[in-house]
């Protein structure tokens, strides 16, 4: 996939997480969906084009797509009922968003290992960045650390009392995560760019 359409994607993804809630326990559910639909979907466009069904590849796909969020969405029910509701259409934005959709339907005409290997290893590397995001959402932004706890609770870990955080806790909001995804978009771009440069430099020797 061209470098300019990875940006459009990365974008896209960065939008959608933003209004997700700054706690790390409902990123990492976001981001775990994510590496599922995205394999979910791959194996779909597969599916299809074995089935030749060529003239409704989209529909169809986008249908499982939907319906393995479904599944995942009563996944976490069973687990964390609370993470469901305050995620709520979120959930569902994931499949829909032009990060999945981009890279699930990119590069079709490669065999289904190249690309399973391609897509997962992209969202992998997304993955990262997200957790990286919502882990700095968390701590600056409300002190805490969050994740799964017992008996379908979320665990919360104090790690920086609420009157220590001042302004850091903008970072919490969505005007706050918008401009950190900015900042964060801006110096993963100035890196790629910066290597780019190295790597011709290289070459031309």
């Amino acid at each position: 996939m061209k470098r300019k359409s990875t940006y459009v994607f990365l974008a896209a993804a960065l939008m959608m997480l933003v209004l997700a809630p700054g706690r790390f326990v409902y990123g990492f559910v976001l981001v775990i969906e994510l590496n599922f639909i995205v394999l979910m979907g791959t194996l779909s466009v597969s599916l299809v084009k074995k089935l030749k069904l060529d003239e409704i590849q989209s529909v169809t796909v986008i249908f499982l797509m939907l319906a393995s969020t479904v599944l995942y969405r009563q996944i976490i029910v069973l687990m964390q009922p609370e993470i469901v509701l305050t995620l709520g259409f979120l959930i569902y934005v994931i499949p829909l968003s032009f990060y999945s959709i981009g890279y699930v339907f990119a590069d079709t005409e490669k065999k289904l290992s190249d690309r399973l290997k391609n897509n997962m290893i992209q969202s992998l590397m997304y993955s990262i960045f997200a957790l990286l995001f919502f882990l700095i959402r968390d701590l600056l932004g409300y002190g805490t650390f969050t994740f799964f706890g017992t008996g379908h609770q979320i665990y919360e870990k104090v790690i920086i009392k609420a009157d220590r955080t001042g302004l850091l806790s903008i970072i919490a909001s969505v005007p706050g995560a918008l401009i950190f995804s900015g900042v964060l978009l801006s110096i993963h771009t100035f890196y790629r760019n910066r290597t780019d440069i190295i790597k011709k430099a290289e070459v031309s020797k």
